[in-house]
């Protein structure tokens, strides 16, 4: 009974905005194929709503929109069936919901999903509870240290959300459960909607919902990140390799120097070469097709796939963008970003946080901190 009614709801899954604070990793992809450990993130997102029984799919797509179209297709490689609802203009992310509701003939309950979240949140656990609610809407909600940064609820103790506060400063939010980002909605929430315009899910619907007593919460307690800013998207896949390879995972299609020093753990893709003398770890990702010269040290990184480090260098706490050179005797600060095939010449030295931007070539040192490369 329950599988018949998984299998009647839709997903929504929210993947077309401009993701402007995760730049320049989001010059060349969309921000829902930045990869968690080698493998895009809405991969991870349509795995767990094929796992849930939940197969129709609906991407709300508008920037890089090919990219994302390209990879997925009809959904039938991952064993679901996915369309599109292309933006035309901004519509915030409540504004292309009644669209997409009305152009699908959506006729039961659907849910929406960001498409920046990393979660092994349940969503059969999630739909069951909305299910046994009885509210026009269910908001998974999660714990953080510092609500400051998302929309904060109140929850009664029947699981209903009496108060929810989109950002207010830290020292007076009363409480420390966010919104994840999931929901899940009966049809009738559709009149709560604005139509038409560009709106806001936590600032024009859920308010009106709450204050109704229309809204219940499924508290959340386990992996969940958002990936708005750099420092999120490596402690996103940070916790990814805690989580699924505790004693780090290294490809049985990649080679390693037997004297090369592993502090676990670490995640090394496909077809990947690690030369002699090198030390990575711990917490590091290197992405598929990359090629480690000797001697190399890495350490808290992110390295997307193709990216070939010659000899003698050392990266540190930084993200390395697709198809990337490193020369010799380089030196990456903690807090870096770089686009995707940057080169960076023999001997430079970049100081912490420094953002370069795609295709750029370094040939001189950067010594001032949190510059910015354009």
């Amino acid at each position: 009974m329950f599988g018949d009614f998984m299998s009647n709801i839709t997903a929504i899954i929210l993947t077309g905005g401009f993701a402007t604070r995760l730049r320049p990793l989001t010059l060349t992809r969309p921000k829902a194929l930045l990869p968690i450990l080698d493998k895009p993130l809405l991969d991870w997102i349509i795995k767990s709503l094929r796992s849930a029984g939940v197969k129709d799919i609906i991407l709300s797509v508008r920037y890089l929109a090919n990219l994302i179209r390209d990879r997925y297709g009809d959904g039938s490689e991952f064993n679901v069936r996915i369309e599109y609802a292309e933006e035309v203009r901004p519509l915030g992310d409540a504004g292309p919901i009644p669209v997409i509701a009305s152009r699908f003939s959506l006729s039961n309950p659907f849910l929406v999903i960001y498409g920046d979240i990393f979660t092994d949140v349940n969503i059969a656990e999630v739909i069951k509870f909305h299910k046994s609610k009885g509210g026009l809407a269910t908001l998974v909600l999660t714990k953080v240290e510092d609500p400051s940064r998302y929309g904060v609820a109140v929850v009664d103790k029947e699981g209903l959300i009496r108060e929810f506060i989109e950002k207010p400063p830290r020292e007076v939010a009363k409480s420390n459960l966010v919104n994840a980002g999931i929901y899940v909605f009966d049809m009738d929430v559709l009149k709560y909607f604005p139509h038409k315009t560009p709106s806001k899910l936590s600032k024009d619907v859920i308010p009106r919902l709450v204050s109704e007593a229309q809204v219940y919460a499924y508290i959340h307690e386990g992996i969940w990140s958002d990936i708005g800013v750099p420092s999120d998207y490596k402690r996103a896949n940070f916790e990814a390799l805690l989580r699924y390879y505790p004693e780090g995972y290294i490809s049985s299609e990649s080679k390693m120097a037997e004297d090369v020093e592993i502090n676990k753990p670490v995640f090394i893709g496909s077809n990947t070469v690690i030369d002699k003398g090198s030390k990575l770890g711990p917490l590091t990702i290197i992405g598929s097709q990359s090629r480690i010269g000797p001697y190399t040290r890495i350490y808290r990184s992110i390295l997307l796939d193709g990216v070939v480090v010659e000899g003698s260098s050392l990266i540190e706490g930084s993200i390395i963008g697709r198809a990337s050179y490193i020369g010799r005797w380089v030196r990456i600060s903690d807090g870096c970003v770089l686009g995707d095939e940057v080169t960076i010449s023999d001997e430079v030295f970049i100081s912490n946080r420094v953002t370069i931007l795609p295709y750029k070539e370094i040939n001189e040192s950067i010594m001032k901190p949190e510059s910015g490369i354009l």
